[in-house]
């Protein structure tokens, strides 16, 4: 196991070369939000953009988009079928049209977990369609969990997929105690990074990073300002945005990891250990990317 430094992340960065279009950096799908959860959708997509994707679109439903198009109008939309506030059994029929258009799919933020988003998911990762990386987080995690043999779908992927649970949501795939994951948290990630054959991001103080071949790193970050609702969905945007300009899903997940720990100190310094808002740290990631490259 390693620490995660300032110089590995900067030598691991994306370059942004100055005759570069929207096409160069990447085009992330985000499959996110329902009627009780919009903030999550607009909070990934947002996070994505500010590390410097190239073009997000978000897959949801149409109360969904009504509330992101009004906060962030730089994301396109497909436009889902909807069913009880979710998505609903015929979405896969519009998204189908469009999948291979993209280079990342980010799936779970805000989603809910009711039994049509359950079919949903299901029959999305059964397709086996698109040569894609995944990131997968939220509700979707959540939807893995009840999903028999669901590493076994991933694997109509490769080793594509980068799974962002808190101990929480790694405790429903593992079938571990919170307890006995958060008392061996760098084993518990490569343990199940190699089991899963995928990356691993076990969120909390200090994340561990693990791919299914061995690398480890921890990053050094402990900050209880970011100890609140949607921190998790701005990672996950991190990570898809970074695998978008072409990072491999490690090293995306740790770059990831590591821009947005510096973006929570940075709001940190400025306005203390609470009250912070998930959406505080947005325009703060370009800034970290900054600081970097000084």
């Amino acid at each position: 196991m390693k620490k995660l430094t300032k110089q590995w992340v900067v030598g691991k960065l994306p370059k942004r070369a100055k005759d570069a279009n929207k096409g160069t950096f990447g085009k992330v799908l985000v499959i996110a939000g329902s009627e009780k959860y919009p903030g999550a959708a607009y909070l990934a997509c947002a996070a994505t953009y500010r590390v410097g994707a190239g073009l997000v679109t978000l897959a949801t439903i149409p109360q969904v988009q009504n509330i992101v198009s009004k906060k962030l109008p730089e994301v396109t939309f497909i436009i889902l079928d909807e069913k009880d506030g979710v998505i609903g059994d015929l979405a896969l029929d519009n998204l189908f049209q469009e999948i291979d258009k993209f280079d990342v799919i980010l799936i779970g933020p805000g989603l809910d977990s009711k039994e049509q988003t359950l079919k949903f998911i299901s029959e999305l990762l059964r397709s086996g369609k698109g040569d894609l990386n995944f990131v997968i987080d939220g509700d979707g995690l959540n939807i893995l969990s009840k999903i028999e043999d669901w590493d076994k779908l991933l694997e109509n992927y490769g080793s594509s997929a980068t799974l962002t649970p808190h101990p929480g949501e790694m405790a429903r795939l593992t079938g571990l105690s919170v307890d006995e994951i958060q008392k061996d948290r760098v084993n518990v990630a490569e343990d199940y990074a190699n089991k899963w054959g995928q990356v691993v991001v076990l969120k909390g103080a200090n994340t561990v990073i693990s791919s299914p071949d061995g690398e480890v790193m921890m990053s050094l970050f402990v900050n209880p300002a970011l100890a609140t609702a949607g921190t998790g969905d701005i990672l996950s945007g991190c990570i898809a945005g970074f695998l978008a300009q072409g990072l491999k899903p490690f090293d995306a997940g740790c770059v990831g990891v590591y821009i947005h720990g510096l973006a929570g100190e940075m709001v940190r310094e400025k306005l203390g250990d609470a009250g912070i808002l998930a959406s505080d740290l947005l325009p703060f990631l370009p800034l970290a990317i900054k600081r970097l490259h000084n």
